[in-house]
């Protein structure tokens, strides 16, 4: 297909005419065309300069508030002599018109003469073209072009009267100089232009539309290839580089133009709003073909409005928009807030009414007596006046003759109707026994009671309790007794519920305001870094202000460069303004030789892009962050556009979680989610997923024919992340477990197979497709060979390798057709860079951190623990939690020695042979050991079976079974969590454990020597980890060790950090507090590994 610009697309070079017939027509044609272009270069300069005295008017304007009568008399005259200038130009562009319409007439007269001379009006054409004029034959196309060539012209005028009064205005205030009108030469209809036009694909009416009008789009559908016999047309439209809010997708309709071999116009009208300063578009079917400029999409440059304006107003925008998005999240909160509260409401009523029914129910007072007798003796009775809803009564205890009659004390416990709202008393000794006085609750019609001696001795009436009658108050109505009872109950209920929800507010409140800080202290740390190799003043950038770069060359490879250059654009190289060869100065910053330079930020900016390099041109050598570029967060200007991201795997926690990999596809969505950008899921629909609670929402999707069957489609929000499920008709997943048959690599490559028909068909376009483990590696082959070029074109792919050990050879084909891929640490991703599956593409490999979800794992909000706890009250909480454990495990609590634990499966991988030697090695230590944990394999627990069998006691506990609820007080309960893994990719046992003031006592490998940073040997690693600084300053608090670690693999080398930890906490145990405060402090949430990630997506899309 042809393409072109702004004025219109010839579809065919002009047919070749008698050049004698041309000769006049063509001179007339360029005398005229010089006039105007002479008249306009001079016009555009006067406007640019008008233009700067305006501008430094109204800039002038908030520091006088006055201005000289000699200033505003000579903008009025400068005003008269632009209006004259614009009278000479229309009356030029009537004569234009008036000898381009003989010049038609004379090439109509040609049109029937045989062609000739092809190649000379070839070069005539093109010689015209690069005089800047389009030649005669286009017409007002050409006046166009000269306009468009004089608003770009730099041309300062010989009269200095403009310039003059640009400096006298400095200081001063002006009026503002009124806008000329639009200049508007009459001629042929749209509809007769698109006659004349038989070889354009499109143009619009006006050609040089105004910004705030409307305009006319013509297409040509036989001067396309694509849509040449489509039956509609369809245009897709926006504006400002696809940036502005307004456009949409209108279809066009047949002209009136008669159609021909060569021409066959459709147009539709199209409204330009007032901020545009240029159209994109395309054009297509509506289905699957587009006319789209060769992927570059059609611009139309529009006047009236510029791009600077545009950017100018970034800011602005960006404000209104957030203060609309602010406005409808309010908006839709009150509706939400007015629904949940009508239904709570609902509920109240209907917990008062169940109350009162079932105070009113006669079983509920039957059995109960005014006094009880044993053996003709009155056991006990109420005092005087009886016991009456609503008032306050006594009951007298005579416990003579009953297991109480020696004690020395009496407790009373007593509830109402059934022993609702519980509670106790001591009673008072009186003459003849014991006496206690209570309210008695107004929906009360029963008692219910029995006596204690405080401990454990009872007398409970036999084990049958005591029930006492409890009358209304005398001569009230009793449907009136009840209705006011109801009312006052109902209200006791809300009260009740606002005052839980106000303080789990507060709560949440303070939980939020620490994740905040963990956030910002999270890019502190990753700014502090940076800061060997780069940073910036002021460290965030802001829109529309000047940024100085300072960059330190001798730690990258440009450290043997005399001279720097900086490179840079913005919005991750998307915007139009580029910073292309910067010099930058050297300079010498607290004894350190750096390299500056200070730029400008534009005010339609969210995002700084730079790389750096030896050279001011595209050549020389590179200083490109390893590909990733280097990225600095601008503030106050327009917002980051989010990234749809994809995860299609076979794990997902909670719902359907075997391992770490099901952990991190869920808090990697969410926190991604987090940060802006649009996340979804897809996940096999196992059959044992029917019963899990979280799933009740699910709601039908859609379903597609593909893989010999009927796919099926479900959706629902699980935990605040959008998931769809494929449930193929197959039966392929009719299972009760994610793993174990020997069909896996089938089931799961038709799955992954299934997930992209699913994207295709349903028309969606993600960015990224992250896809994990071997599992679902198979979406990278299957994508780009049979997808890709289908359809599904937009997204590239990220892989994850969670554990190396399975699938190698599913592994490397991902690894190579993937854009990025990716481990689960630094450390593990050095110990498999060599291996077969990943040398030949491991400059695509990278390690990134797992994190924890700190909302599922944190300790001040855990419904598993006895009490809530943060960093500053660990040492409460923890103890809470230890005396709780010790009680449930049956383990002594009496002792003051330290809880050691293992959460872990109990495989080879994990260490189990260590695992035994802690257990007996804790014990000799006089400390305790807890496991919670099981084999797969029947030998291995069949041993820990045996060491239980022989350890279990008041020191030791074993737990073989799943146990969610124990595993959390096990974390907080614990001193020390043991982790002596063989490899680990990346573990998440030794940061939850961090996160509950657990110290972790590990083996330093994989994801465990990227987290744990051992007291005494690893303070500097420590530092520059947790707080982004090279050495720990205790005295400003930046201290990063936090627990014990070894490097072998035999017992000798376990015992060296386990006897540490333990000699620590025996030793000093205020010091070994102040370690759990400190663990307990550090983040080891998504914060960060979320952030690289999304640097990791953009470098796989190319941004």
């Amino acid at each position: 297909p042809a393409s072109g610009g702004a004025g219109g697309i010839p579809r065919s070079a002009l047919p070749e005419r008698a050049r004698a017939k041309m000769v006049s027509t063509a001179a007339a044609a360029d005398e005229i065309s010089a006039r105007v272009r002479a008249i306009e270069a001079e016009n555009a300069a006067l406007r640019e300069a008008v233009g700067r005295a305006r501008a430094a008017a109204e800039a002038a304007c908030s520091e006088a508030p006055t201005m000289l009568d000699e200033d505003v008399e000579a903008l009025r005259l400068e005003n008269e002599r632009l209006r004259a200038v614009a009278e000479s130009k229309l009356n030029l562009l009537e004569e234009m018109e008036a000898a381009m319409a003989h010049i038609d007439e004379d090439q109509g007269t040609l049109d029937d003469e045989p062609e000739a001379e092809c190649e000379d009006s070839a070069g005539a054409e093109a010689e015209a073209e690069a005089e800047g004029t389009a030649g005669p034959w286009l017409a007002t196309e050409s006046v166009a072009g000269a306009l468009e060539v004089a608003e770009e012209l730099a041309y300062e005028p010989e009269d200095d009267a403009v310039a003059a009064l640009e400096s006298e205005l400095e200081g001063e205030t002006a009026e503002e100089v009124p806008e000329l009108p639009p200049v508007a030469a009459e001629g042929p209809s749209p509809e007769a232009l698109a006659g004349q036009r038989p070889g354009w694909m499109y143009f619009l009416a006006p050609e040089n539309p105004a910004a705030g009008e409307s305009a006319q789009v013509f297409f040509n559908r036989k001067q396309c290839d694509a849509l040449r016999d489509r039956p509609q047309i369809v245009i897709t439209y926006g504006f400002n580089n696809w940036e502005h809010e307004g456009g949409s997708a209108v279809h066009l309709h047949p002209s009136e133009v008669d159609a021909t071999d060569s021409m066959d116009w459709w147009s539709a009208a199209l409204e330009i709003p007032e901020d545009a300063f240029e159209l994109n578009f395309v054009f297509s079917d509506g289905e699957q073909c587009y006319e789209n400029n060769n992927g570059e999409n059609f611009v139309h440059s529009m006047r009236g409005y510029s791009r600077a304006q545009w950017e100018e107003a970034a800011g602005a925008r960006e404000a209104a928009r957030l203060a609309e998005e602010e406005a409808e999240r309010e908006e839709e909160a009150a509706r939400a807030e007015a629904l949940r509260l009508a239904e709570l409401e609902r509920l109240d009523l209907e917990e008062a009414q169940k109350i009162v029914h079932g105070a009113r129910d006669p079983a509920t007072q039957e059995g109960a007596v005014e006094a009880f007798e044993r053996e003709g003796a009155t056991v006990w009775r109420p005092g005087p006046g009886g016991l009456v809803a609503g008032e306050a009564g006594t009951i007298v205890y005579d416990p003579s003759g009953g297991v109480l009659e020696n004690s020395n004390a009496v407790r009373l416990h007593f509830g109402h109707n059934g022993w609702q709202d519980a509670s106790d008393m001591d009673m008072v000794r009186v003459s003849g026994g014991w006496e206690a006085e209570i309210a008695v609750p107004k929906t009360a019609v029963a008692l219910n009671m029995v006596f204690s001696d405080g401990g454990s001795c009872y007398d409970n009436n036999g084990q049958a309790d005591y029930k006492a009658k409890v009358s209304l108050p005398t001569g009230v109505d009793e449907e009136a007794w009840w209705a006011d009872v109801e009312a006052a109950v109902r209200a006791e209920i809300k009260a009740s519920r606002v005052q839980q929800e106000e303080e789990e507010a507060a709560k949440e409140a303070i939980r939020t305001a620490r994740r905040e800080e963990a956030k910002e202290y999270s890019r502190i740390v990753r700014r502090r870094q940076k800061h060997h190799l780069f940073y910036t003043e002021p460290a965030e950038p802001v829109a529309g202000r000047e940024v100085t770069v300072f960059y330190n060359h001798k730690n990258t490879n440009l450290a043997h460069c005399s001279q720097v250059f900086l490179h840079g654009g913005f919005n991750r190289w998307k915007h139009t303004m580029a910073l292309e060869g910067v010099k930058m100065a050297p300079v010498v910053v607290d004894r350190e030789e750096r390299f500056k330079a200070t730029v400008k930020v534009p005010k339609d900016t969210y995002m700084m892009d730079f790389v750096m390099s030896d050279s001011p041109g595209k050549e020389g050598t590179y200083d490109s962050n390893h590909g990733l570029d280097y990225h600095v967060p601008v503030s106050g200007g327009a917002a980051s556009p989010p990234l749809h991201v994809t995860h299609i795997a076979v794990e997902m926690a909670p719902i359907a979680k075997v391992g770490g990999l099901g952990d991190v596809v869920t808090a990697l969505a969410r926190c991604v989610q987090d940060l802006g950008h649009h996340t979804e899921i897809i996940l096999p629909r196992y059959d044992f997923l029917l019963g899990s609670p979280l799933l009740h929402g699910t709601t039908y999707e859609g379903e597609f024919d593909w893989g010999g069957c009927k796919n099926f489609v479900t959706t629902c929000m699980v935990e605040g992340v959008r998931v769809f499920f494929i449930e193929p008709s197959n039966g392929f997943f009719k299972v009760d477990s994610v793993y174990g048959r020997y069909d896996d690599p089938v089931r799961f490559d038709f799955f992954c197979k299934a997930s992209l028909e699913f994207l295709l068909q349903t028309g969606r376009q993600p960015d990224i497709l992250h896809c994990h483990d071997w599992s679902s590696a198979e979406v990278a082959k299957a994508y780009w060979q049979d997808y890709h070029s289908y359809g599904l074109a937009k997204p590239k792919v990220v892989f994850t390798i969670h554990n190396m050990n399975y699938g190698a050879a599913k592994i490397a084909e991902a690894a190579m057709y993937c854009q990025k891929f990716t481990t689960v640490s630094p450390s593990y991703a050095d110990e498999i860079s060599e291996h077969p599956s990943i040398a030949p593409n491991h400059v695509k490999f990278v390690g990134i951190r797992n994190g924890i979800d700190n909302d599922i794992w944190d300790p001040s909000n855990d419904q598993f623990l006895p009490t809530g706890y943060t960093a500053e009250t660990v040492v409460e909480g923890k103890a809470a939690a230890r005396q709780a454990l010790r009680e449930r495990l049956g383990l002594r609590t009496d002792r003051d020695a330290p809880v050691i634990g293992v959460v872990s499966r109990l495989t080879p991988q994990k260490g189990i042979h260590l695992i035994k030697h802690a257990a007996w090695r804790t014990r000799d230590r006089g400390a305790q050991f807890v496991l919670l944990g099981s084999a797969p394999d029947p030998k291995i627990q069949a041993d820990f079976n045996s060491l239980a069998g022989s350890m279990q006691g008041d020191m030791a506990a074993f737990v073989f079974t799943y146990d969610e609820p124990l595993s959390h007080l096990i974390y907080a309960g614990c001193d020390m969590i043991l982790v002596p893994s063989m490899f680990e990719p990346c573990g998440l046992t030794q940061m939850i454990a961090m996160r509950y003031g657990a110290v972790p006592v590990v083996r330093s490998t994989g994801g465990l020597h990227d987290t744990v940073f051992d007291v005494d040997h690893d303070q500097g690693r420590g530092a520059w980890e947790v707080h982004g600084v090279a050495e720990e300053d205790a005295e400003q608090g930046l201290v990063g060790t936090n627990g014990f670690a070894f490097e072998g693999s035999d017992e000798g080398a376990l015992d060296y950090a386990l006897n540490r930890a333990i000699d620590a906490y025996y030793n000093d145990v205020e010091w070994f507090h102040t370690l759990q405060q400190r663990v307990a402090s550090q983040n080891w949430s998504w914060d960060g590994p979320a952030e690289a990630y999304m640097e990791l997506y953009y470098s796989a899309i190319g941004q």
